[in-house]
Order: structure tokens, then C-alpha cells, then sequence
């Protein structure tokens, strides 16, 4: 075990929790390769809907706007996360305006998609857990693996500075899960109580 997999926590969205959203973009926003490409400056911002909203209307379930919200592994977060990240001024990082449609149809617009135009390949393939007798899937030329428990590659991060590495899109993986470095956790735990888990590497 490094230090480094007591050094960071995986940002996710809480299980089994009905009254928060599962974020997808709408049409508009679909073929915009928000996910990993930065936007332009002044472009019009990326909208979302909750993809659950049917179901959960039908059950009278009212859903709940949290800080951090989550479209699959990505992070949706209101503007005073966003302001704390901003003077950071992390790399590999884009934020842009996004606005999410809730089930009632009232827009929330005090968002920001976290896009990050890089993604930090770190998880050590001798000491993580992962599926080595099933095939990788192939997506742009990067290989994909399902992993189960992760464990850091302390000879990658080494070489990357810390201020490339303190927020970070894990690489090599189906999941592609946020990564958080210890230093900034105090920006996300407001919201760890609503719609966010913090989950630490070695407890993956």
C-alpha cells in the first residue's frame, strides 16, 4: 500500500437514495462532447433533466437539488464550489454553465459541469483488483477495465505534481470516477450529508 491511497477519496453519488436526481442532457446538449471537451466561451449552457423523473413523479417521490449533482461519474456543482475551485486554478479543468430541469420543470441555473479535459491513468494494475480475464474494452484508443478495488500507482503520481493532481478524472477505467485529493475535502463536505459520498480509496 502507498501513501498516496490514504491521500484520496472518490466523489460519488450516494446509493439507494430516490430523492436525488440521475442527471442526462437533453437534446441540445447530447452532441456536445461536454464530457471531455471544453466548451467554447460564451457558448449557451449544457441543460439536464432528471433521467428517473417519470418514475419518481408516479411514486410521489420529490427529489432534492443538492451542491454537487451527478450525470454517471461526472459532477454537476453550484457556484460556490465552483468559485473555490476556480482559484485553485487547477489544469485539466473546464467549468461551464449548466442548467438542470428539476421534475417540476423549475430551472436550477446556479450550476457548472466539471469537465476535465484530462483524464490521470494512476491505479496500479499489480495491486488493484480488477477483472484480468475479461476482455478491455477499447473506447478512442484507451483501454478500459473493470475495476473493483483500486490501489495508486506511487511511481505515476510521483511524477505529476501535486497541483496536476489535485482533482482528477481517474483514467484506465469503465467507471471514470472523480478523485479528490485530501487538501479538498473541505470544499466538498457541505454537501456530503445530500447528495455527495466521499469515499476514500482503500474503503472503494
Amino acid at each position: 500500500m502507498s501513501n498516496y491511497d490514504l491521500d484520496y477519496f472518490f466523489l460519488r453519488q450516494p446509493k439507494g437514495n430516490e430523492k436525488l436526481p440521475f442527471l442526462i442532457p437533453d437534446a441540445s446538449t447530447e452532441d456536445r462532447k461536454f464530457r471531455s471537451n471544453r466548451q467554447p466561451l460564451g457558448s449557451p449552457p449544457l441543460f439536464f433533466h432528471n433521467a428517473w423523473r417519470a418514475e419518481v413523479k408516479k411514486r410521489g417521490v420529490h427529489t432534492i437539488v443538492p451542491p454537487v449533482l451527478f450525470s454517471g461519474a461526472d459532477i454537476i456543482i453550484a457556484t460556490e464550489i465552483r468559485n473555490k475551485l476556480l482559484a485553485l486554478e487547477l489544469s485539466g479543468l473546464s467549468l461551464h454553465p449548466a442548467v438542470y430541469v428539476d421534475d417540476q420543470d423549475i430551472w436550477h441555473e446556479d450550476y457548472w459541469f466539471v469537465t476535465f479535459t484530462e483524464e490521470l491513468d494512476c491505479w496500479d494494475r499489480a495491486t488493484s483488483y480488477f477483472e484480468e480475464e475479461v476482455e478491455p474494452v477499447t473506447v478512442g484508443g484507451e483501454t478500459l477495465y473493470q475495476v473493483y478495488e483500486y490501489r495508486l500507482d506511487a511511481k505515476i503520481l510521483d511524477a505529476v505534481p501535486l497541483e496536476r493532481r489535485l482533482l482528477f478524472k481517474m483514467g484506465g477505467t469503465l467507471k471514470g470516477m472523480v478523485v479528490c485529493h485530501k487538501s479538498l475535502i473541505k470544499i466538498f463536505t457541505p454537501s456530503a450529508n445530500a447528495g455527495l459520498d466521499i469515499v476514500g480509496i482503500l474503503d472503494y
